[in-house]
């Protein structure tokens, strides 16, 4: 019996929210001048049902991709426009090398700075 069949071609792995939410979260942070996630807006029992990284990152799919909303706080005198550059190509390829899951958009909104 072959450990690899057909059958196997057609089961596909199904990745949480949950894990996709960290993935995304994890690659922001790690950009220099990204001092912080800000939590999505919405009302506050939605707010304290999500766990984890999803209160800060909306994933929503778009045909067979993805698209990722966060909201981000910088660090003073940073340059944003290259800071964002660098946070959109950070989490399209953590999103890619990790869960295998193409990126449409990453779209990123800035809170403020921090001094």
């Amino acid at each position: 019996m072959d450990p690899h069949g057909p059958d196997d071609e057609k089961v596909g792995i199904v990745i949480s929210e949950e894990v996709l939410a960290a993935i995304a979260a994890t690659a922001v942070r790690e950009v220099e001048g990204v001092t912080a996630l800000v939590p999505r807006p919405g009302n506050a029992a939605r707010l304290l049902h999500k766990r984890g990284d999803l209160r800060f990152v909306k994933l929503a799919q778009a045909g067979a991709e993805l698209v990722i909303e966060m909201t981000l706080r910088v660090k003073a005198g940073v340059n944003i426009t290259t800071l964002s550059c660098q946070a959109q190509t950070a989490v399209k390829k953590a999103m890619q090398d990790m869960a295998g899951r193409a990126v449409a958009r990453v779209n990123l909104k800035i809170a403020g700075a921090d001094f």
